[in-house]
């Protein structure tokens, strides 16, 4: 059998190569592409044979949805040793992009940096990449050779993820719109894909008794040199294929300068798709940022070539000393050779999230680029003066720890399936309650709140924060090193997080463990509240500081918090967070309000402007009266911008549209239209640009579909990154629970279900009926409801779990109305029915007025 690219020990000179392997290929589930398409053939078989050869050397695999895991194919035969491109993305036309859809450079995310790799097949037998790739659909393998010829079998993906079918999950949403029906199976598909299980990421490094074993990656760097400066950083290197790769004075997610060397491209090892113009043999490369090429935003200075008066022999080992100095960085290799390689070579800039303070200060680290392996040990740092600052010989497990690699050992939820492949506390605000409406996974809610809660700043300028965007393999130990707090209304979405796990779960000793820990969270946000304004001042994404959205965001927070508050007994600290929220929902309708506009103003500064973060968190935090929630409702169409509604109203018309803030937004519109006695012409007209133009551009277009949620759209419906994007995106999936929470209509009102409403939004443009399940710790909640084809009667259907209380609540008058075949009272004000647990109700009601 042949692994991981077919690297013979011999070469290495090791063996545990292939027991990680092997270890690793005992779990998951292989999932098969849907069709393999080559030039002679397009096949519907998922295990389908076919061989690639001189008249046939490429076959396109397209999965039908997101899949990600271990890419792997049987070789049955050849008839020569081969070589065999295998490529990925997520759209389809990444394909004909030179590096797919990647490479992925933002952070090492315990999988392929590169979208691009290539295996060496010598003998028949198993194949397996050695890394994860991320989310993909479509994969093509080509026949690198221009002789020879392979048959393959069983080609497609080792994935540890859940592939349960949407129809069967805990979760259910049905409706009469098909498309609604589509829209809401985003979210678990989206979820199932960038939530992985503990023990689902190994290590993307190998550490050896010779070393760390490095493949071809984003580097990884050592969180014990981030205060270093003007250093010299040397260390011991065996070239296994191709060349060797390091950084200094970087920022911890891997920004700043880098530098590889390539080998003489030995013919025993070369690939030959090595792409010889971005680096050609024996020549050292510079560059500065994230990768030596772009993709999209994360660019960098142009790369560097300098030229070395010998070969670099594969399977020798050389020292490389790399030193800081004021005017750029001397490279040596072997205590010989001396390159000097200036700062305005590699044209640094500094304006990156991760970025050392300057040039010569940061830390090191280790990654060769696509396809390279080498061996690395014995680094040393040594202080300008020539003490020694540090000494590690790379052949200890504590290694992962150092440098942010460890396999991941909690059950996470990350930003994305393909990249960054972080977990983000924002974005997990949305992915939570995707969880509890479809998926029901508790481990990934609870996993991921732990996970974060466990890296909260105990001291300095941000202590109370949680940790932003911490990467799978890091150590919580360095919390404070990697001071990972940035965006403080993500602070509150991951608060509303907490608190929502548990109304959704009743996680009692959960609740419990960090009760401590969140109320130190809540103290530190609430010095946001400016003392001269009264509103929110901070850094935020959803817009400015002493504005509308992150203001109202703080009000709803605290508001939700203070009802955990009550739950753990607390009603001083609860009444002091309603207090507070009161205060701050008063300063925004004093300060914000524009009459002018008819909507709440971005910001103290920008109140002639809008947004739709503001509109949305104003309705959700009930700031403003009904009233003013129509008039903002109705503000909206200043803010439409092709298929959707752009952030803000100064936003430019080629900007790109964001369905993580759209999501608030939806879910503003429907709690607005499902207290509403009528339909709005301004609110469903929104609600239909959401449901029928925006969120449709993700399952129309077979060319982008992935089955799963994106993080940006143009306004002309395209991925709004281009090949960037990413189309397994949690944050970009709100319908889901918003469909279940207010179209089914069905919330909690107490923890874990005790109580709840069955409240359908039944003005929702375009849906006559509706059927779904909500899990919840005591069982399903079974519920329906139908609207008349004169629309003067509702059919709502219910079954209620034991242990618990349950209300239906409409907002109109009714005529008349039976439960469960029996008259009961008729209401002007609204109709409102307590049921009984254990029971399944039909409830008829007649309205007054047809809607």
């Amino acid at each position: 059998m042949l692994f991981s690219r077919n690297i013979p020990v011999w070469v290495l000179g090791i063996s545990s190569i292939f027991n990680v392997v092997l270890a690793a290929e005992q779990r998951g589930t292989i999932v098969y592409p849907d069709t393999l398409s080559t030039q002679s053939s397009n096949d519907k078989g998922s295990k389908s044979c076919f061989t690639l050869s001189e008249s046939n050397p490429t076959v396109t695999l397209d999965y039908g949805t997101e899949v990600g895991g271990f890419p792997q194919f049987q070789a049955k035969s050849i008839s020569a040793p081969v070589q065999i491109e295998a490529k990925y993305t997520e759209a389809k036309n990444g394909l004909e992009n030179a590096s797919g859809d990647g490479p992925w450079t933002f952070s090492n995310g315990l999988a392929n940096t590169f979208r691009v790799e290539t295996f060496n097949v010598t003998e028949p037998g198993h194949i397996e990449s050695y890394f994860i790739q991320g989310g993909l659909r479509w994969q093509k393998l080509r026949l690198l050779n221009a002789k020879g010829s392979v048959r393959i079998c069983g080609a497609g993906v080792r994935s540890l993820n859940d592939r349960t079918s949407v129809d069967t999950l805990p979760g259910y949403f049905k409706s009469s719109n098909s498309s609604y029906n589509e829209i809401w199976a985003l979210g678990p598909r989206t979820v199932q894909q960038a939530c992985i299980e503990k023990g689902a990421a190994p290590s993307t490094w190998e550490i050896t008794r010779d070393g760390v074993l490095l493949r071809g990656q984003q580097s990884a760097q050592s969180v014990l040199g981030t205060t270093f400066t003007n250093y010299t950083m040397s260390f011991m290197t065996k070239i296994i294929r191709g060349g060797t790769g390091w950084r200094i004075a970087n920022g911890l997610l891997g920004f700043g300068p880098s530098f590889v060397l390539t080998s003489d491209y030995s013919s025993e090892s070369a690939f030959i798709n090595t792409n010889k113009t971005l680096l050609p043999a024996n020549k050292l490369a510079a560059a500065y940022g994230w990768n030596l090429v772009n993709q999209t935003s994360l660019e960098g200075g142009p790369v560097s070539y300098y030229s070395l008066p010998f070969n670099v022999k594969e399977g020798q080992w050389i020292q490389i000393s790399t030193t800081i100095k004021s005017t750029g960085y001397d490279v040596s290799i072997n205590n010989t050779l001396a390159i000097h390689v200036p700062l305005s070579a590699l044209q640094p800039t500094y304006n990156y999230i991760g970025s050392a303070a300057d040039e010569f200060s940061g830390t090191w680290g280790f990654g060769p680029y696509q396809d390279q392996v080498a061996l690395v040990k014995d680094v040393e740092v040594h202080a300008k003066n020539g003490s020694l600052l540090y000494h590690n010989p790379m052949t200890g497990t504590s290694v992962l720890e150092e440098y942010g690699v460890m396999p991941n050992k909690h059950s996470v939820c990350l930003d994305g399936a393909k990249r960054d492949r972080l977990v983000w506390s924002g974005d997990f605000g949305h992915t939570s309650r995707i969880i509890a409406a479809s998926t029901y996974r508790e481990d990934f809610n609870n996993g991921t709140l732990a996970y974060l809660l466990d890296r909260q700043m105990t001291s300095g300028e941000f202590a109370g924060y949680f940790s932003m965007s911490p990467s799978m393999g890091q150590s919580s130990k360095y919390t404070s090193t990697y001071n990972s707090v940035g965006l403080e209304d993500y602070q509150m979405l991951f608060l509303n997080a907490f608190a929502r796990y548990y109304l959704d779960f009743a996680d009692k000793d959960f609740l419990e463990k960090y009760w401590s820990q969140v109320k130190t969270g809540v103290k530190a946000i609430l010095s946001l509240v400016d003392s001269s304004s009264g509103l929110a001042s901070g850094y935020f994404f959803l817009g400015a500081a002493n504005g509308t959205a992150a203001s109202s965001l703080l009000v709803y927070t605290l508001n939700h918090m203070a009802i955990i508050a009550d739950n753990v007994g607390e009603v001083d600290t609860s009444a002091h967070w309603k207090s507070v929220a009161a205060s701050v929902s008063k300063a925004i309708n004093k300060k914000l309000w524009s009459s002018k506009l008819g909507t709440y103003g971005i910001s103290t500064a920008s109140l002639n402007e809008t947004s739709i973060a503001g509109t949305a968190w104003a309705i959700l935090a009930d700031v403003g009266n009904s009233t003013q929630a129509e008039s903002a409702i109705a503000a909206l169409s200043t803010l439409r911008n092709g298929i959707g509604y752009k952030t803000l109203s100064t936003s430019e018309a080629s900007a790109e549209l964001s369905p993580f803030i759209s999501g608030f937004l939806l879910e503003a519109l429907l709690k607005h239209s499902r207290n509403s006695t009528e339909s709005s012409p301004a609110t469903t007209a929104a609600i239909s640009t959401l449901l029928s133009r925006f969120w449709p551009a993700m399952i129309t277009n077979d060319e982008y579909y992935t089955g799963t949620s994106w993080e940006y759209i143009f306004p002309d419906g395209r991925p709004g990154l281009d090949l960037y994007t990413s189309h397994a995106h949690p944050w970009g999936a709100a319908p889901t629970y918003v469909l279940t929470e207010y179209v089914l209509g069905i919330q909690s009102t107490a923890p874990g279900f005790s109580e709840w409403v069955f409240q359908p939004a039944v003005l929702t443009p375009g849906v006559s009926w509706t059927n779904g399940r909500v899990p919840t710790p005591h069982g399903s909640i079974e519920a329906s409801w139908k609207l008349s084809k004169d629309a003067k009667e509702i059919d709502l259907n219910v079954c209620s779990p034991r242990g618990t209380k349950g209300t239906v609540r409409l907002p109109f008058a009714v005529k008349s109305a039976k439960v469960n075949g029996e008259k009961s009272v008729t209401s002007t004000g609204g109709f409102k029915l307590d049921v009984s647990a254990g029971e399944c109700w039909e409830i008829v009601l007649t309205l007054v007025k047809a809607l």
